[in-house]
This record gives structure tokens, C-alpha cells and sequence, in this order.
């Protein structure tokens, strides 16, 4: 009888030898492609300068079209439409300021400040007493109590003030504090393009090409460009099985072999590592815990830590996750709130299932080279988790796991 193991190794031969014609076949002559390249390699001052990774750098230009008195000759167009957007569409704003008054106000006489207090960008109008402040987050988040504090100290400095707080995210993260009103970066790209429209006749040429410079950078970063898509969509209808097998083989990356490696280094009971995510139960926790969980989230624990890694960013999350006792979840919650944690009122509810307790990312893109995601996960565990671990394992020991 012969051996079945040299046919399986031919069909795996004769396998490879087909996906290498596919991807041949993708790369010759590929005009769309092409296309593509070009459309992503276009000249663009402000990718030069990476305003794109950089919130400081929107935080600029936003500040510069905020302001009526700018160089832009835009007057109170972009104010009126930013401020309309954020009232419009967030009922749980406090305040007095409606709509109508925003298009009522004249704006002569604000006041734009940028990092003040540290608060990305502050609109004062003494005036008329309102102060509009913006928290601007593009690939970072929350750093712990951060919007209650820039809260705290706009109630200190502008008491008898209507105050707007907003929570400015890449597509409209939720903030920690319901008291924000959310706009993401897509309704500021809708109004700029608006304003590009309406304005374009009276737009200085140099003035017009930095916006639409701009307004290129924010149809990338937030992939709403109509042109860009169409071609993405033709292409991978024309060579979608090529394009399945590149994203196959491309997520095997080092991310991979660099998660096993920190695994190695640290004091871990469980981990799961799959394309660009990491899960894994500390010991400290695992041993200070039990297996109250569901099962099909972290082996049974309540809290696990897992690394998310995508083209741009890499972060740390600690989470508890579903009990089976949702009461007793409450309970552990109410119990860590006492340790410092911030736990909002709807993750106090006997149904919530998943509550992030902390979370870090960085700006990160060097996907190819191990030492340096190992380097950065190190960094975001022992410098950025490490005390949160701690704090929660303290509540964890001291936690009544039986009820």
C-alpha cells in the first residue's frame, strides 16, 4: 500500500504554486493598483509634517478656523457651524445655549486659547459669558479622571459662565463624563467641505490650498473620500481572492512572535494570542480571584488584561468582564470604585458585561521589527498598567468572592 504523505505534500505544493500565479497575476498590469499608489503617494505638505499623527497639530488648525479673527477671512462660519453641530446633536449638554443663539452671536470679540490649564483648545466669550472648552483625541485616550479635572477647572475659572464642554474623538468615542457633548472628525470634515463650497470664490489662493490640504488629510485619516473608496471597492471585487490571501499572510506579523516573547518575560497564568490582540490573566490576579466569570471570556476570571494592536496604535486595557452573577458583579464594581476606579453608573447595572477599568494606547506603526512592539508593550505594562494592576489586585484580595 503506498504512502499517502508524498500526495499530501504535492497538493500542498501545487496549492502554493497556485497562490503565487493569483498574486502574480494581481501585480502585473494592475492599473487600478496603480492608481491607488498614486491617489496615497500624492504630495501633501501636512503628511510631510505628520500633522495627521499628531492631535496638537489638529488642535492648530482647528484652533485657526475657530477663531474669526484668523488670517482664513472665514469669519464666524466655522465657529457657527462647529458649535451648531455639538449643541444640535448632544441632549445632555447643560446649558442655556441653543442653536439660535449661536447663529445670533456676533464672535468679535472672543478669545481662542490653546493648552491652557492643558485643555487642548478654550473658546471665552466675556462678553456674552460662555466658555466653549474642547478635548481632542484622535489615537490616544482618557488619561484617568481627565475630563472631570479640565471640568473642575473651567467651573473654578469661570463661575456664572454657560460652559460647553466637548469630547472631539476620530469617530465619536464616548467620553467618561457624561457632562461632554461628542463631535468626531468626520462632522468637522463635512463642515470644512461646506464651507470649501460656499466660500471658495472668497478664499485667498494659499488660504484655499491649506484647507483643502487639510481637508484631504481628514478624508485619509477618516476614510471618507467618495473617489478612494469607489477604487478600493473595484479592486477588491476584481481581485478579492489575492487581496484575501495578502491580508491572510499579512496578519501574520511579528506581533505574533513579539507577544510570546513579553509573555515569556512576565508572570502570566493564561494567554491567548491571535493576529494583533493579546489576552492574558496575571497571576496576582489569578490568585486572588475565582472563576466567577463566563466561560467563554477569560477562562472563567472576572478581570483579564489584553493588548490591542492596530496599523497606528497599540494599547493596554484592563477589564472585568461578565459574571455569572450579575449582582455580585455590582458588588466587585462598587468595591474597586473604593480603590480609586472610576466606575460609571451604567456599568452598576446587575445586566452590564463589560467594563473597562483603565486603558493606555500609543501611537505605534512599526508592525515589521519584534524588538520594538516587545519594547512598547513592555513600556504600556510595567510604566503605564503596572500601579492599576496593583491597586485592583489589593481589592481583589480584599473581596468577599463567595456572596
Amino acid at each position: 500500500m503506498l504512502d499517502e504523505q508524498p500526495d499530501n505534500r504535492y497538493k500542498f505544493q501545487d496549492e502554493k504554486m497556485k497562490e503565487i500565479d493569483i498574486l502574480q497575476r494581481f501585480i502585473a498590469n494592475n492599473y487600478e493598483f496603480e492608481r491607488l499608489e498614486s491617489f496615497l503617494n500624492e504630495f501633501n505638505p501636512l503628511n510631510v509634517l505628520k500633522v495627521d499623527n499628531y492631535e496638537i497639530r489638529h488642535s492648530n488648525v482647528l484652533s485657526w478656523l475657530l477663531d474669526p479673527k484668523e488670517n482664513h477671512k472665514l469669519g464666524n462660519t466655522f465657529i457657527r457651524k462647529f458649535l451648531s453641530e455639538v449643541i444640535i446633536n448632544n441632549d445632555n449638554l447643560k446649558t442655556n445655549i441653543n442653536v439660535f443663539n449661536v447663529q445670533e452671536l456676533s464672535y468679535s470679540k472672543i478669545e481662542i486659547k490653546r493648552e491652557w490649564n492643558d485643555i487642548d483648545i478654550i473658546i471665552i466669550d466675556k462678553e456674552n459669558k460662555i466658555v466653549v472648552f474642547i478635548e481632542n483625541k484622535i489615537y490616544s485616550s482618557e488619561s484617568k479622571d481627565q475630563l472631570k479635572k479640565y471640568h473642575k477647572i473651567i467651573d473654578d475659572n469661570f463661575i456664572g459662565y454657560e460652559k460647553i464642554p466637548v469630547f472631539l474623538t476620530l469617530f465619536g468615542d464616548n467620553p467618561s463624563d457624561d457632562r461632554y457633548g461628542t463631535i468626531n472628525y468626520i462632522k468637522v470634515l463635512e463642515i470644512i467641505r461646506f464651507i470649501i463650497e460656499i466660500q471658495s470664490d472668497n478664499l485667498n489662493g494659499k488660504i484655499a490650498d491649506f484647507i483643502n490640504y487639510y481637508l484631504r488629510t481628514l478624508e485619509l485619516l477618516t476614510m471618507e473620500n467618495n473617489e478612494l473608496k469607489e477604487l478600493c471597492k473595484k479592486i477588491y471585487k476584481e481581485h478579492k481572492v489575492a487581496i484575501d490571501l495578502i491580508w491572510q499572510y499579512a496578519e501574520k506579523n511579528s506581533f505574533e512572535e513579539a507577544a510570546n516573547e513579553f509573555c515569556e518575560q512576565k508572570e502570566f497564568t493564561n494567554k491567548f494570542v491571535n493576529g494583533r490582540s493579546l489576552w492574558v490573566i496575571p497571576k496576582i490576579i489569578s490568585e486572588n480571584t475565582k472563576k466567577v466569570g463566563e466561560e467563554k471570556w477569560a477562562w472563567s476570571y472576572p478581570i483579564a488584561v489584553w493588548f490591542s494592536a492596530n496599523d497606528r496604535k497599540i494599547g493596554v486595557i484592563l477589564e472585568v468582564g461578565p459574571f455569572l452573577n450579575g449582582n455580585l458583579r455590582v458588588k466587585f464594581l462598587e468595591h474597586i470604585k473604593k480603590n480609586g476606579f472610576t466606575i460609571n453608573e451604567r456599568s452598576l447595572q446587575p445586566t452590564a458585561r463589560y467594563t473597562r477599568i483603565f486603558s493606555k494606547y500609543f501611537a505605534f506603526d512599526d508592525w515589521d521589527e519584534k524588538e520594538s512592539i516587545v519594547e512598547k508593550m513592555d513600556e504600556l505594562y510595567d510604566k503605564q498598567l503596572k500601579k492599576h494592576l496593583d491597586n485592583v489586585n489589593e481589592a481583589c484580595k480584599s473581596f468577599n468572592w463567595e456572596e
